[in-house]
């Protein structure tokens, strides 16, 4: 098969993946950890720990909170210290269990050698138990408990598990960096993956800007030898990475607007997901580790790092460990700069999910000066998902939240294209990220409506 890609818009910003060659480096642990209940989507975890209780390294100290939540774990050994509200990225209040560690103790369960383990186990439902207790969710972004979505509902099946090896986002390197230096854990790990849904086929899509991850990888399917795993060449394009561009890309399928990957037959897990998954299952480990990457435009190269860290980290110490910030630094963001958030607050801690500590000058985040749209039509061109965004803008600004559904703003990825395509400068992605949050809360609360109404019927 030659490159693939998807089939509607998308852009190509310069990749700037200058951190590429920079081989993973082990964080170590600050004096002090500051773990979030709230690093998953869905609800947020309950602890299950005090002040004062002693805790190990992998130990649980929260419990899923809901249905789609998931198991967190401690990342250090100490003392629970305080389990408090403390503010996050956005500096919103979240709980968070402060642990003062103390040394490096570990759950003796926890399979900590290096040596790799191929034997899949038969039992689906115990590979689905141990994934959910070591609380591993998606490392793509989303962070989705990844025993949810390796449960389809009755009448579903997959027939296709793509493992996402895109990276798309420009700056990030951690996917890439662990597919050179962990391929044959991400096999064993997609492989495992693979036989939860049935034996479906596997395809591991990884970008054509890639090439040493391409063969390394490759080289991993060859030697491992597990049936129905291939690795797909893409086409550098973002976002490549998105779950429906995707599907698009490798199944020549559309997920329709509200609809689910597995609608369709797919399930889209990440890299760093079958890394974790493969860690779970064969080593008991939990996911308290995951690799982000430190970098930006116009730093030195002794700045730019890719860190293995344990979750509860501060910023402020992975800024501080990195060399600082550095003077052209205009704005720190967390993650890349298309889908990344601006980091207020330093202090904010590593969750499952951080991806990347990103130093942006000035002159890479200068927006345009905001002028009339022309109707040009690039947003709508450069749409990965068909939405026309001069149009969601203008309803936006009427609040017509029954146009705005009817629109499909709901089905916003959020992930710039349009921004980055305006030649008038207009904040659509800022415009259309608010009028989502207000669609999906008519959209919710009418479903809460009909459950209430359907329960009520009962009686």
């Amino acid at each position: 098969m030659g490159k693939l890609t998807f089939s509607m818009g998308g852009i190509h910003p310069h990749d700037s993946k200058f951190a590429r060659e920079r081989a993973i480096e082990q964080l170590p642990l600050p004096p002090v950890v500051y773990v979030s209940m709230a690093q998953h989507l869905g609800a947020p975890a309950k602890p299950v720990v005090a002040v004062g209780d002693r805790v190990k390294v992998g130990q649980v100290i929260a419990e899923p909170g809901g249905f789609i939540s998931a198991f967190i774990h401690s990342p250090a050994s100490g003392t629970v210290k305080s389990v408090a509200p403390r503010k996050d990225l956005a500096g919103n209040p979240v709980v968070h269990v402060e642990i003062a560690v103390e040394g490096d103790e570990w759950e003796p369960s926890i399979d900590r050698s290096k040596q790799l383990v191929t034997a899949i186990p038969d039992d689906k439902a115990a590979i689905l138990d141990r994934i959910k207790a070591c609380g591993i969710v998606g490392l793509g972004g989303a962070t989705f408990p990844t025993h949810v979505k390796l449960s389809p509902p009755p009448g579903k099946v997959a027939e296709c598990l793509i493992i996402n090896g895109s990276e798309c986002e420009p700056y990030l390197t951690s996917d890439y960096r662990i597919m050179l230096e962990s391929p044959k854990e991400i096999v064993v790990g997609a492989a495992i993956m693979q036989k939860v849904l049935g034996g479906c086929r596997c395809v591991i899509g990884i970008e054509e800007n890639k090439p040493e991850a391409i063969r390394s990888m490759r080289a991993a399917v060859a030697e491992l030898g597990y049936p129905g795993i291939a690795v797909q060449t893409l086409k550098k394009r973002y976002p490549q990475g998105g779950e429906k561009q995707l599907i698009d890309a490798v199944m020549r399928r559309q997920v329709g607007s509200g609809g689910l990957p597995i609608d369709v037959g797919a399930v889209v897990q990440n890299v760093g997901t079958a890394l974790a998954v493969y860690d779970a299952v064969q080593k008991n480990m939990p996911l308290i580790t995951n690799v982000l990457t430190v970098t930006g435009d116009r730093i030195p190269g002794n700045l730019q790092h890719n860190y293995r860290f344990r979750i509860g980290v501060p910023l402020s110490f992975v800024v501080e460990q990195a060399g600082g910030i550095p003077d052209t630094a205009a704005k720190i963001v967390s993650g890349g700069p298309m889908m990344g958030k601006a980091v207020s607050n330093l202090d904010a801690t590593t969750v499952k999910g951080t991806s990347a500590v990103l130093y942006l000058s000035e002159a890479a985040t200068r927006r345009r000066p905001e002028t009339a749209c022309i109707r040009c039509g690039h947003c709508a061109d450069s749409c990965p998902m068909g939405l026309e965004p001069f149009l969601l803008n203008r309803l936006y600004k009427a609040a017509d939240l029954e146009a705005l559904e009817k629109h499909a703003a709901q089905d916003c990825i959020e992930c710039g294209c349009c921004l980055y395509s305006c030649p008038a400068g207009v904040p659509l992605l800022d415009n259309i990220r608010q009028a989502k949050g207000q669609v999906m809360g008519v959209i919710r609360a009418r479903a809460a409506a009909a459950k209430a109404a359907a329960e009520a019927a009962k009686k």
